[in-house]
């Protein structure tokens, strides 16, 4: 697993196999569980995760305690935050491309940081890795995750599935690929513990694959993803000689979470007094896409400064 905490590693793979489990011998389990298992991880941990950007920055870009210094960093962070939000609703189109295009390039880059040998050369680990995850989550179940796709972009759903390609086909394509380059890499020695490397993989290849593509996500969000950067960022603040805690951690996070649960709620509430509530997994999609490409920013600057 890619955690350096072994009790994060034993957590994920438990809470995988109990969830592939259900999947393979309680299939109509996991209807019932896809919306609950999106809410939990988004809001119970992928929020919060991000929400804690203030701090890392002051210790990341050596703000001090003015007023002036912070001021600057937030309206940087919002404006970027406001100008994704803006290309989704001028051009839906470019701003799913966006989505999918620093999603990929995020997931890959914060799973393989733990693998990677040396610095040269890991982008093209970040994009196997990334390519993978995003592409199963797109194509293991196309009739659950084509009309999320095309409510977010304001596209026909027939026109939009005429476009893909075959799923079979793309999923066959995109573990064969991440398998060969992967494997391209063992042999070449550019990653350390590679027998960890592929269990890692082949068991959120087989999440993605069984569970479905919404608790797939869920579970990838939460326990790879989210559970991960929390670990590295207590890892980064305990270089510096500070310690924070999970506790300390939350609630650090627990202003911005606040507001971005509150934000998400207000639109909620605006799409359900129009009578939209079936856009709700589109817009909770959106609001991820906006909080993500500043986040990667601040993370991309930790994994240079590690």
């Amino acid at each position: 697993m890619r955690h350096q905490s072994s009790i994060l590693n034993i957590l994920t793979i438990a809470v995988s196999l109990g969830f592939i489990a259900a999947a393979l011998f309680l299939p109509g389990s996991s209807g019932n569980l896809a919306l609950w298992a999106v809410l939990a991880s988004v809001f119970l941990i992928g929020i919060p995760h991000g929400a804690i950007d203030h701090v890392m920055a002051a210790e990341l870009y050596g703000l001090n305690q003015s007023w002036v210094e912070h001021l600057k960093f937030y309206a940087s962070y919002l404006l970027i935050m406001l100008a994704v939000g803006l290309l989704w609703f001028l051009a839906p189109v470019a701003g799913m491309a966006l989505f999918l295009v620093i999603s990929i390039y995020h997931f890959g880059q914060a799973d393989m940081e733990e693998f990677s040998a040396e610095r040269s050369g890991r982008m093209a680990w970040y994009l196997a890795r990334g390519c993978m995850i995003i592409g199963l989550i797109i194509f293991s179940d196309p009739a659950a995750t084509y009309p999320i796709m095309a409510e977010a972009m304001s596209v026909d759903l027939e026109q939009f599935s005429a476009l893909m390609p075959d799923p079979q086909l793309a999923v066959a394509g995109i573990i064969g690929a991440y398998l060969l380059i992967v494997a391209a890499g063992v042999f070449a020695g550019k990653f350390d513990n590679p027998l960890q490397l592929a269990g890692d993989s082949i068991l959120l290849i087989l999440v993605l694959m069984i569970t479905g593509p919404l608790i797939g996500f869920a579970l990838y969000f939460a326990l790879w993803h989210s559970a991960g950067h929390i670990n590295e960022m207590r890892d980064f603040f305990k270089s510096r000689g500070k310690n924070l805690t999970v506790p300390g951690f939350y609630k650090k996070a627990l202003p911005f979470t606040a507001v971005s649960i509150a934000g998400l709620g207000f639109l909620a509430g605006i799409n359900h007094a129009f009578g939209l509530d079936e856009q709700f997994l589109s817009l909770m999609f959106i609001l991820i896409s906006v909080l993500t490409l500043p986040h990667m920013v601040i993370v991309d600057r930790m994994y240079k400064e590690g």
